[in-house]
């Protein structure tokens, strides 16, 4: 039987930036800027991906750090 490996935190900032990407640079976002939005939608696409960021750095970083 397979056991469970452990990810680094590594796994985790690649997904991140995969996400960023995809939000940001991506066919989909042609898409979603064509879309009657506010003016502020991409600020709060930055804040998501800042607070993502910001829990995958707290998740990662070791105790008594």
């Amino acid at each position: 039987m397979a056991q469970p490996t452990e990810q680094g935190p590594g796994a985790a900032s690649v997904l991140l930036f995969l996400f960023a990407l995809f939000l940001i640079a991506s066919p989909f976002a042609t898409w979603w800027m064509q879309l009657p939005a506010p003016w502020y939608v991409p600020y709060l696409l930055w804040l998501l991906i800042i607070g993502l960021s910001w829990n995958v750095v707290r998740r990662t970083r070791r105790h008594g750090d």
